[in-house]
């Protein structure tokens, strides 16, 4: 049908709202300026969530950018449709108080007191639920299934905590507040970009880098915008970096924490990514693992549980590709590959075992 309009979510608009954002920042050039043009002209959503995450930036250069490739924006017919038909800004962007004082300020200018606005906020998702949101400062956070982060900014720190569960981080830059993640007894804070945490336990944590640098630390250590711009540069030969106890783990690292005690750290490759990080797009990923792990991590995605007969069964070695949270395409491919029948003991209970031979 000729009517029918494509609908994009939200947290899409959002998302590419703040590329769009960090590319205004670094600069457009001509072919830029047109596609951007071009996208903001598609939808008055995209309008509303680029200037909604432009005002929270940091670079008055966003804002003076914006004004001359959209200099009809800023009058008080836009501003009042703005406020009624972009309601989720309420929930993303420290609530309506601080959208009704941004709407109130937009003609005198930006204020770049704005991006210093303290803000918290208690983000989770359930068990099998993903869910990814922008942060204020137009950083992108993706959560894994039974995550539960809580957000605090404040005017020299951006500090998070990772309660449980798993997720991605794309760090919006800003110079002047470091960007750190506290999961259970180790502090993770971004030298980069992206970078990805689990946290299996207080002290069971694997952090990966795809981007960038981050640093292992203990909670203890306050890192200032001074140490900041200095650890910045650093690497983990480093005099300074030796006298706290830390760790750089580059773009393609991991780092595994076990006992608190950080492991040495390895160098991934492209498939290692892939299967470390497949949760991102709904998948997972088994090479070789042995059964019981494999089961460990599909029961993250679900209520349901495995039970093993044998130590034998545990053991054996498993590989490929399951869509998170798909217990019958599992079970199925167990029965296949490895003459595994399982039974049912109850609505979240599977008990698995050798077929026996008749």
């Amino acid at each position: 049908m000729s009517n029918i309009h494509q609908f994009t979510p939200k947290d899409l608009i959002l998302e590419t709202a703040a590329n769009w954002i960090s590319a205004i920042d670094r600069g457009l050039n001509k072919v830029e300026k047109e596609q951007f043009k071009l996208w903001m002209l598609q939808s008055n959503a995209h309008q509303d969530a680029v200037y909604e995450l432009a005002k929270l930036w940091d670079e008055l250069s966003v804002l003076n950018e914006l004004s001359t490739l959209f200099p009809h924006k800023n009058n008080t017919e836009e501003k009042s449709k703005w406020v009624f038909s972009y309601g989720i800004a309420a929930s993303l962007f420290a609530a309506l108080m601080i959208c009704s004082y941004l709407l109130v300020n937009l003609e005198t200018g930006y204020n770049q007191a704005l991006a210093k606005v303290n803000y918290t906020k208690i983000y989770k998702t359930k068990v099998g639920e993903q869910a990814t949101y922008v942060l204020p400062d137009g950083t992108i956070v993706q959560l894994n299934t039974n995550s539960l982060l809580e957000v605090a900014y404040s005017k020299g720190r951006r500090q998070l905590l990772l309660s449980r569960g798993e997720g991605r981080f794309n760090v919006a830059k800003d110079a002047t507040r470091p960007f750190s993640v506290m999961a259970g007894d180790k502090s993770f804070t971004a030298l980069g970009t992206v970078f990805n945490v689990q946290r299996n336990t207080s002290s069971h944590l694997e952090l990966v880098v795809t981007e960038g640098k981050v640093m292992i630390t203990d909670p203890s250590v306050a890192v200032d915008a001074n140490d900041f711009k200095a650890y910045q540069l650093a690497d983990n030969s480093t005099q300074k970096i030796r006298k706290i106890n830390a760790n750089i783990v580059l773009s393609g690292e991991k780092a595994i924490i076990e006992k608190s005690v950080t492991a040495p750290i390895k160098r991934l490759s492209a498939d290692d990514v892939q299967r470390d990080l497949a949760w991102q797009n709904g998948m997972l990923i088994f090479n070789g693992e042995q059964l019981s792990d494999a089961l460990n991590e599909v029961s993250r995605y679900t209520a349901t549980r495995f039970e093993l007969s044998s130590a034998e069964l545990a053991n054996i070695k498993v590989a490929g590709v399951f869509k998170a949270g798909d217990v019958a395409g599992l079970l199925e491919s167990l029965k296949t590959n490895f003459s595994i029948d399982h039974e049912r003991l109850g609505e979240h209970v599977v008990s698995l075992k050798r077929q026996t031979k008749s």
